[in-house]
């Protein structure tokens, strides 16, 4: 990789794109510090998981989500400014916070971070860390550029010490180690190269509650390398279930729909060169990018983004 690529690729995700635009708060951004470590216990002042919340002690309520018609940062901080507190850098209680999943807190420091000028973009992939079984878990972290150690750092907002300590995490959410995390297009060659088996990526859960025979699988992968590289041209879409939650489907996004069997040739041939681009998106920057915007079958589209 050139040093003429590497700038261009930092300088790519050190500027929002429509997800994560948060021009609307530039006063309270100029203000905030660069600091990683603060940003990461903003972001977790703002936002509560869906699925913790019994464990902080409170029930689901309409009134904290913002997800309605947007699924922008900036309705996310619109929320929180309407649920109240007296600045967006004190933490909230749980109950005064904004209901998100793992990509709302993976995304809004993203979005947090690009604004104060660091490279960072939202990864959608599997984490290891959730329990001891071989089971790789549905997850979204946020990856930032160091500069002080010339290097991508992944870091997981929603780990907050509540969560931290329920689950006995042995490394610091602030510095993610590789083998804990893959990304969607990481899990995507591991298992065709057999070095993972497929039926341990997804999410537990009622799958006939989604109408689906299951929730693990390649074709789960499949999805999470899709999410994954539309999220590095800075489209970043929802889970998988948080669609399949409010009664609406994925069939507009064929790639992401479609069953294995139903996959061509030249599917499988798209897919493995995702993979390849995006297990190594700096090296494969302009490619990574003119491949996304060459062709719709890697788009998710408006339907998906504005939860149609």
């Amino acid at each position: 990789m050139t040093a003429q690529i590497r700038q261009e690729s930092l300088r790519y995700y050190a500027n929002a794109g429509p997800v994560t635009d948060i021009e609307k708060y530039r006063e309270f951004v100029d203000w905030l510090t660069a600091d990683v470590r603060a940003i990461f216990q903003v972001v977790q002042g703002i936002l509560v998981h869906d699925g913790w919340l019994k464990a902080y002690g409170i029930e689901f309520n309409d009134a904290q989500r913002y997800d309605f018609n947007s699924l922008t940062m900036e309705t996310v901080l619109d929320k929180a400014v309407e649920l109240g507190g007296k600045s967006l850098s004190i933490p909230r209680a749980p109950d005064k916070r904004v209901i998100g999943c793992c990509r709302e807190f993976a995304t809004l420091m993203t979005a947090l971070l690009r604004a104060k000028g660091t490279p960072a973009r939202s990864r959608c992939g599997f984490a290891a860390y959730f329990d001891d079984s071989p089971t790789w878990v549905d997850h979204w972290v946020c990856e930032y550029w160091s500069t002080e150690q010339s290097r991508w750092i992944l870091v997981d907002p929603q780990m907050d010490p509540f969560q931290q300590s329920v689950l006995s995490l042995s490394f610091s959410p602030l510095d993610i180690p590789r083998s804990q995390f893959l990304t969607g297009a990481e899990a995507w060659l591991a298992c065709l190269e057999e070095r993972f088996d497929p039926e341990h990526f997804g999410i537990s859960g009622n799958s006939a509650e989604y109408n689906l025979e299951t929730l693990f699988g390649l074709w789960f992968v499949r999805g999470n390398l899709l999410r994954d590289f539309a999220s590095l041209n800075k489209v970043e879409t929802v889970p998988l279930l948080m669609r399949l939650w409010r009664g609406l489907s994925w069939d507009s996004w064929r790639l992401a729909r479609m069953s294995d069997e139903k996959l061509t040739a030249n599917d499988q041939s798209l897919l493995d060169q995702m993979a390849r681009f995006a297990t190594s998106p700096d090296v494969h920057f302009n490619e990574l990018r003119a491949l996304y915007q060459s062709n719709k079958e890697l788009q998710p589209g408006d339907k998906i983004l504005r939860y149609e």
